[in-house]
């Protein structure tokens, strides 16, 4: 086999695998209807099985198969190829092609579907009752007469499909059956022999009758004209037709088209009971067991005809009613799997669906304001610590909020979904209370260390003396008066350590104990002057020049007790630059200082220090 017929086939058998894997997804999804599925086989297996019988045994078997087959293959590599390979003037084509098929299935069926039609229309809701052990006894009887004296003879048996407009063209009897009747009628010097007699009932209704003939090439050659009747009227309707051989006195029965051939008096009386459902028990034996046996494998063999079919056809007909959708879908990572790194912008996917016209427009609609939010769990063979890369369509179609909308996934951009997991490390870090603007002592933790479980690569961007877990207390501490010792039972511990969230945290609960002191207060002071410090030789020898004389007027923010803050003014504050030896070097440029603030204890300052921009000039010598 060429390389390239190799590839054709390893495709199509990939998408054909991708089809019915969709398929039973769609099926097992929460969208799909089992009882509605099954109704649907059930009925197209009924109306299969009720065409195979119609077309059991006439010509139209072969080219009906042949077309079928052509049918299958056609709708697969159209329907299924196209649409992963881009056949498009292939699937036109298609089009046309079905078109053309159901134009000669018309024409080369003409006949079976007048058979059916026939049968439809003639069937009654309110059968008769069926033949009496004396009519069959009477046919049983006539047919030994004749087969011994070698008269031919033709009797249809009427069942569900009237036999009336055949009767029309006859001569009108309407008698009791009988052997005697029976045996006149098909001897050789009367009138009525050459042709068919009619049964309906426990009446002989009308002889001479002209039966349909079936087409030779449907039938062995070797038969007479009487046998190319029986089976024409076992054809064109649901009659059991029993014909005698001039020539050789030969019993045989047609039975919907088909002919069995050389039957004794025994195996007649028989099928007659077996196949009009008369009062006569079979005879018990080997012709009995045989018979079964024959029965037995002609259900077999329908069942095997019917049930793939019926498959194929259902089959065929949902891949034609599905349609696609397009939607977006937000993938959101679960909270037991905090491990996994995702980009946040790469977790949204463009995403094409196939499914029922119903399923897609729920999809579409839900979806038309936002995206449709989805949970992803880390699968088992990609928890190794390392970066993953995995296709963004299987991991999609497997979620089970995509699989219970009973729709399959058929393209996704970005094509893949990249992630990093990482190993986890447990740490013990300390206890640490924030009290907001209560001022607290003699704060005691237990235990005052707890086990904190970071994944690796966040804990390496965590700064040492940043590893710590918090307890939040200024809530508890509202409304208690100063110098009061307090303790809390079970305060839990923030989940946090700093801005990254803890996987787990040992024990997550602390006891507190505390004594506040006081509330502090933040308060902003203006305008205060920045003063120079430094030796008087330092002063008497070099000059200080300021850059802006203006941000030597500075603004605070300062914290402390309340009451001292509310108190504070800014002439309370100090704030100087002091020139020290390192300072006392003349430069041409200006430098940065930082300046001193001297406040009252218990207060501080709030934010970065603060600096001004100065330079020092050498003084001129002067001459005395």
């Amino acid at each position: 086999m060429e390389p390239a017929t190799r590839s054709f086939y390893t495709v199509a058998a990939k998408i054909d695998t991708d089809a019915l894997t969709h398929l039973f997804r769609r099926l097992s999804g929460g969208d799909a209807d089992w009882w509605v599925t099954l109704f649907e086989l059930l009925l197209i297996g009924v109306s299969v099985n009720w065409c195979a019988g119609v077309l059991q045994g006439t010509r139209g078997t072969r080219p009906l198969r042949g077309m079928l087959i052509v049918l299958v293959v056609a709708t697969l590599l159209v329907r299924v190829l196209s649409a992963r390979m881009g056949w498009v003037r292939l699937e036109l084509l298609y089009g046309y092609f079905v078109f053309g098929l159901a134009f000669i299935a018309l024409v080369a069926f003409q006949p079976e579907l007048r058979r059916a039609f026939i049968r439809a229309g003639d069937v009654r809701f309110l059968r008769r009752g069926t033949p009496q052990s004396k009519v069959m006894a009477a046919l049983v009887k006539a047919a030994g007469d004749l087969s011994r004296n070698r008269y031919g003879a033709l009797i249809a048996i009427e069942r569900s499909v009237d036999l009336r407009g055949w009767a029309e063209n006859g001569t009108t009897i309407n008698a009791e059956v009988s052997a005697s009747l029976l045996n006149t009628i098909f001897f050789p010097n009367s009138p009525l022999h050459d042709l068919g007699v009619i049964i309906k009932g426990r009446r002989v209704l009308a002889a001479n009758c002209q039966f349909p003939q079936a087409d030779s090439d449907e039938v062995d050659a070797a038969l007479g004209s009487r046998h190319l009747a029986a089976i024409g009227m076992s054809y064109e309707s649901d009659a059991l037709v029993l014909v005698v051989s001039e020539q050789t006195g030969t019993v045989s029965l047609a039975d919907n088209g088909q002919l069995t051939r050389f039957l004794s008096l025994e195996d007649l009386a028989d099928e007659l009971t077996s196949r009009l459902g008369g009062q006569i028990a079979p005879a018990p034996g080997k012709a009995a067991r045989g018979r079964r046996l024959s029965k037995t494998w002609r259900i077999a063999r329908r069942v095997l005809v019917v049930v793939p079919l019926t498959l194929v056809i259902w089959y065929l007909a949902d891949q034609a009613t599905q349609r696609s959708g397009d939607a977006e879908v937000q993938i959101a990572i679960r909270p037991h799997d905090p491990v996994i790194h995702v980009d946040p912008r790469s977790r949204r996917f463009s995403v094409t669906f196939v499914g029922s016209t119903r399923a897609i427009e729920r999809l579409q609609t839900d979806t038309k304001e936002r995206p449709l939010e989805v949970e992803w769990s880390l699968p088992e063979s990609y928890s190794r610590p390392e970066r993953h890369t995995i296709p963004a369509k299987d991991m999609i179609e497997d979620l089970p909020a995509v699989r219970a909308r009973g729709v399959s996934v058929e393209r996704v951009s970005p094509e893949t979904l990249t992630f990093t997991v990482d190993r986890l490390e447990t740490i013990t870090m300390p206890v640490v209370a924030d009290t907001g603007r209560i001022k607290v002592g003699e704060l005691r933790f237990d235990p005052p260390e707890v086990e904190v479980t970071l994944p690796s690569r966040q804990l390496e961007r965590i700064p040492q003396d940043g590893r710590h877990v918090t307890v939040r207390l200024e809530e508890r501490l509202e409304g208690i008066s100063p110098g009061q010792p307090m303790s809390f039972e079970d305060v839990p511990v923030e989940p946090r350590v700093g801005e990254l969230r803890a996987v787990a945290i040992e024990p997550d609960r602390v006891s507190v104990t505390l004594r506040v002191m006081g509330l502090t207060q933040k308060q902003r002071l203006s305008n205060i002057r920045v003063w120079l410090a430094g030796s008087p030789q330092v002063l008497e020898q070099y000059r200080i020049e300021q850059r802006d004389p203006n941000e030597w007027l500075i603004e605070l923010e300062v914290e402390g007790d309340k009451s001292i803050v509310e108190s504070l003014r800014s002439q309370d504050i100090h704030a100087v630059v002091r020139i020290t030896s390192d300072l006392a070097v003349p430069t041409a440029e200006f430098r940065n200082v930082e300046v001193e603030v001297v406040l009252p204890l218990g207060v501080t300052v709030v934010g970065p220090p603060r600096s001004v921009w100065l330079r020092v000039v050498e003084r001129e010598a002067v001459t005395p």
